[in-house]
């Protein structure tokens, strides 16, 4: 007999590990049953200790199962580097139906088609040659909307199964992985399985169990969860669509999909690549710094066909005559578009839901002096606040810039817009993407119908920006464009740029002319005419000189922590006394308290503080033993 020192997979066990009984076949790295409690979880072995001097209990089973070490090694790397819960992170690497029953179902494999891979282009060639080099263990592609990253990382990916390593391709979204996995079987030489929380959790535990057996190499595809399966022998790791924001999970363990597989291409000593047509600010700074190899692609690679885009004023009433929403010229596209069979996109930013007080005539917002980020207008005490560092003053009456009287309170949704577009044009097929779909209308089902043209109008969030290729598209339009730089929130302009640059992005690949309209009360903004001339590099420069102007990401570390409570007297008091104990040290910066961007939400009210540090570490021991109640975000993407 010997004792052993386990992570438990359940949630509420602390930054604490536990010691059992285990016979001496027990190895480093087994999955075992424990009791814990009145109740049995699952757990893993981390290590062999010496007898404690308090009693103990023995294992009580230990399944037929083991992490690999590296997973032992990626587990033990993310305790420290998110002062979480430790058993939620541990549940991330076990499957929960482990323990039932056998099944004799298979899992589900992609055969291998071997249809060889479209010519290269130029671009393709040199990407292809970079991304060989074994030196180049770490990597940005950095390819405009259309330029065939994807044939790119698929190559690569072949070179990698021909060396007998297994590939990890990561997708930010479920919805974009038919389109993904079918392209990749097609030209893969080995077999391909996907993963994702819609599987059944017999399919999922059969996926893992297939990757813990050390079978042939294997190209797995699926969103972040795919990240703590037990690979053996992985050669290839692929963050497709790297900027998006999905790789960040939003509940604890709030961790970034993109420091986990930087530490997973680490320790199977695997390239990583990054891919993408808008680059966060952060990462491309930061590979800059680090020296990755940054591989730049503008060529479609479909043809020679590129897409006009225009902006259109909103604050110019003239230019919509026939809809409030829709302007002239993009009404007459649209019509012109449905005519020859053509297949349109409109886009309308969900988040832009929020309550926006503008200038109706010349699109003025008011920032806060300290932060930079726009002040939100809060109805019951009639101020406008900052939700970062809990500036306030009076509400406006007048605009600062021209004057005017016409303050607006404006709210939209995709739903309102689908009615609307109904009533122009009625005899059409329209179909929306966005979080409310039903299940039968969910992009992941409807996507080849979206490819073929079947649907005439697709109308939709951030869903529909996101790598669809759609041959039959000649015409976007994006409803109010600058609705979330109105967001209280550091990172709001970069997010709009991304899904305008995307959904802009959508035509303009070579397949035919077409045409973007971006209805906008601020054509002069920078953001906007970045995304006017397609310029990825002007937004850069912008982004960059205001983060390191106001201090954000890249230039230093980020945190968020927050507290509900159902009294709001209650939250105040918490978040006063946390702040206080924070001030303290001087390693960090603490603005707040404030009320959360959502302060009320399912009857508690909650109220945060921002902590800023030029040290990550200094933030982690800040925020490792915080009170009861207090839920940390290290690394967030957003400050709402």
């Amino acid at each position: 007999m010997k004792y052993v020192e386990v992570a438990i997979a359940k949630q509420h066990t602390g930054n604490k590990f536990f010691t059992y009984q285990a016979d001496d076949s027990v190895e480093c790295g087994s999955i075992a049953r424990v009791p814990f409690g009145k109740k049995h979880c699952l757990a893993v072995v981390r290590k062999n200790v010496s007898k404690p001097t308090f009693a103990t209990k023995p294992i009580s089973e230990v399944l037929p199962y083991s992490l690999p070490a590296s997973s032992q090694k990626l587990h033990d790397w993310m305790i420290p580097f998110y002062p979480d819960d430790n058993g939620l992170i541990t549940q991330l690497f076990i499957p929960g139906s482990i323990v039932n029953n056998p099944s004799q179902r298979e899992v589900h494999l992609y055969q291998p088609k071997n249809i060889p891979l479209p010519k290269a282009t130029e671009e393709q060639k040199k990407a292809l040659l970079m991304l060989g080099e074994p030196k180049t263990t770490r990597a940005l592609l950095h390819g405009d909307t259309g330029t065939g990253k994807t044939r790119v990382f698929i190559e690569i990916a072949q070179q990698i199964i021909n060396e007998g390593r297994s590939v990890l391709i990561l997708t930010p979204e479920i919805g974009l992985t038919p389109q993904l996995v079918q392209e990749v079987s097609q030209h893969a030489n080995a077999p391909v399985i996907l993963y994702h929380s819609n599987l059944t959790p017999v399919e999922r535990r059969k996926v893992w169990e297939y990757c813990a057996s050390k079978k042939p190499p294997t190209i797995f595809i699926g969103p972040r969860s795919s990240l703590f399966l037990p690979f053996n022998n992985l050669g290839f790791i692929v963050i497709d669509e790297a900027h998006d924001s999905s790789y960040k999970q939003l509940q604890s363990p709030h961790y970034q999909s993109l420091h986990i597989a930087s530490k997973l291409a680490q320790i199977h000593e695997a390239k990583l690549l990054l891919s993408t047509a808008t680059p966060n600010t952060e990462d491309y700074y930061k590979a800059q710094q680090n020296n990755y190899e940054i591989i730049r692609m503008k060529k479609p690679a479909a043809g020679k066909h590129a897409a006009e885009n225009k902006l259109i004023d909103m604050t110019n009433r003239d230019l919509f005559t026939k809809n409030n929403l829709i302007s002239d010229e993009l009404h007459s596209a649209i019509d012109n578009a449905l005519k020859n069979n053509e297949q349109v996109m409109l886009f309308l930013n969900r988040r832009g839901n929020a309550r926006l007080v503008q200038c109706a005539d010349c699109g003025w917002q008011l920032d806060c002096p300290h932060c930079g980020l726009p002040l939100t207008y809060h109805k019951d005490d009639h101020e406008m606040r900052c939700h970062s560092c809990s500036y306030k003053q009076a509400a406006i009456y007048q605009c600062e810039s021209c004057k005017s009287t016409e303050i607006k309170f404006k709210n939209i949704g995709t739903k309102a817009l689908v009615s609307e577009i109904e009533k122009l044009f009625p005899k059409k097929i329209i179909m929306r993407f966005d979080a409310d779909s039903l299940t039968n209308e969910k992009l992941q089902d409807n996507i080849f119908k979206l490819k073929a043209g079947e649907i005439d109008i697709v109308i939709g969030t951030q869903l529909i920006t996101k790598g669809i290729d759609l041959p039959k598209l000649t015409v976007v339009g994006v409803i109010n464009a600058d609705s979330g730089l109105n967001l209280p929130d550091y990172a709001s302009e970069e997010v709009t740029f991304q899904q305008l640059y995307q959904v802009v992005g959508r035509v303009g690949r070579g397949h035919k002319l077409s045409k973007s309209f971006i209805q906008t009360r601020v054509p002069e903004h920078p953001i906007m005419q970045a995304i006017l001339h397609r310029s990825w590099e002007d937004f850069y420069e912008y982004e960059l000189a205001k983060r390191n102007r106001f201090l954000y990401p890249p230039f230093c570390y980020l945190a968020v922590v927050k507290i509900s409570k159902t009294k709001l007297e209650g939250s105040i008091e918490a978040a006063q006394k946390l702040f206080s104990i924070l001030q303290k040290n001087k390693k960090i910066h603490i603005l707040g308290p404030s009320p959360s961007f959502y302060e009320k939400k399912d009857g508690k009210y909650s109220w945060q503080i921002i902590v800023k540090s030029s040290s990550r570490i200094a933030i982690v021991e800040s925020l490792s033993s915080l009170p009861v109640g207090w839920i940390s975000d290290i690394d967030p993407v957003s400050l709402l």
